[in-house]
């Protein structure tokens, strides 16, 4: 019942913050860029690029992390770059993290881990660590990042699921896949090479042409997915959801045909639309960032009083405003897009209740507080 109940309430709370254009609940995901430095210079990435020179430091790291966790609103924090594991201090603030009860993810392109990182990183209490795989075979996956990379990326993966079997404890491990022109006719064989290796969920999204400017959805860009490969890919993910359908494993956060769309360009906001309160980013310049300018920085005021300068409140509205879905997940809750989806998903959930009662009451007693913010917002 109160998970119920809580599940609700979030999906209530990022509906109705988009409804009032105000945040009345807390980010869910917190991506953390620690620095954009890193051991390869992906095709397709352009972050090393990108504030050349500055790095977070583990104490503005840490403050952060009592701010989230003062939330309590089971939001995520992930760790990203650039590659995490080049910072000496990563441990130090994982553990920080999860001794104040904090998920905790990274993002890794996997060249760093060897047997003994492997260990820590199992040890470490992290909620998942997640590969990046950008092919189903080495000449792919070296073309778009650098050679040497597939075998040191299948190499971490058999490193973390073994350690992570023998200790019967450990994070999630997963793969990140981009789709892109290079990788088009592989995506579903990357599914049986993960599987084979123990890896527990396999995540893809579509490439974006610049990593600073999402709505760059430029069909011009050497990775787009055009033409002829277009029924390729619609093909792939085909055969990607008879998969899922069947044996799990893939995890999609929408419709995954959008993706055909998305590079085709037709996409429209009635597809699919992100939602702009429930995604940020801190960047190894410290600023806090949505889609677009930044609005505040977590060294000269903190994070929560980032999040309500009047620089956040134009962020949100420019993107509410957008009209080129880029279809990256990490802003996008579908589970809150529609009041009637809620309304509905809810009622069926509690079917499975013993006493359906008292949860739909409270249900009940938490729309009427929405309806009167709702009164008071007129």
């Amino acid at each position: 019942m109160n998970n119920l109940i809580k599940e609700l309430k979030n999906n209530l709370d990022f509906y109705f913050s988009e409804v009032l254009g105000k945040p009345i609940v807390k980010p869910h995901w917190i991506y953390v860029s620690l620095s954009h430095k890193c051991t390869f210079r992906c095709q397709m990435c352009g972050v090393v690029n990108i504030l050349n020179g500055y790095e977070l430091k583990q104490g503005e790291v840490e403050k952060v992390i009592d701010d989230i966790a003062g939330w309590n609103n089971n939001s995520v924090m992930v760790i990203t770059g650039g590659e995490p594991f080049l910072n000496k201090n990563i441990f130090d603030i994982i553990k920080y993290g999860v001794v104040r009860n904090l998920k905790i993810e990274i993002v890794s392109n996997g060249s760093l881990i060897d047997n003994e990182l492997a260990e820590k990183i199992v040890a470490s209490g992290l909620q998942n660590i997640a590969i990046s795989l950008d092919g189903a075979n080495e000449e792919t996956h070296d073309y778009i990042r650098e050679k040497g990379a597939f075998k040191k990326a299948l190499n971490a993966i058999k490193l973390l699921t073994e350690i992570k079997k023998t200790k019967g404890m450990g994070p999630q491990i997963s793969v990140w896949t981009t789709i892109m022109k290079e990788n088009v006719r592989e995506l579903y064989d990357i599914i049986p090479l993960v599987k084979d290796f123990g890896v527990e969920c396999l995540v893809y999204h579509p490439v974006v042409v610049a990593q600073d400017d999402m709505q760059n959805t430029s069909p011009n860009a050497p990775f787009w997915i055009k033409g002829d490969d277009l029924v390729i890919l619609k093909d792939e993910i085909g055969k990607i959801v008879k998969y899922e359908k069947e044996h799990g494993l893939v995890v999609f956060l929408h419709n995954p045909y959008m993706w055909v769309e998305h590079f085709k360009g037709s996409l429209t906001k009635k597809d699919w639309k992100c939602n702009p309160f429930v995604f940020i980013n801190i960047g190894p310049d410290a600023e806090v960032r949505s889609c677009g300018t930044a609005f505040g920085n977590v060294k000269d005021i903190g994070l929560n009083a980032c999040l309500s300068t009047r620089e956040a409140d134009k962020a949100r509205k420019i993107m509410q405003q957008c009209q080129k879905p880029c279809l990256q997940t990490c802003w996008a809750h579908p589970e809150s897009d529609s009041l009637k989806s809620i309304i509905e998903d809810f009622i069926h959930k509690t079917n499975e209740v013993q006493d359906k009662t008292l949860i739909l009451e409270e249900g009940l007693r938490l729309l009427a507080r929405y309806k009167k913010m709702v009164e008071e917002n007129v």
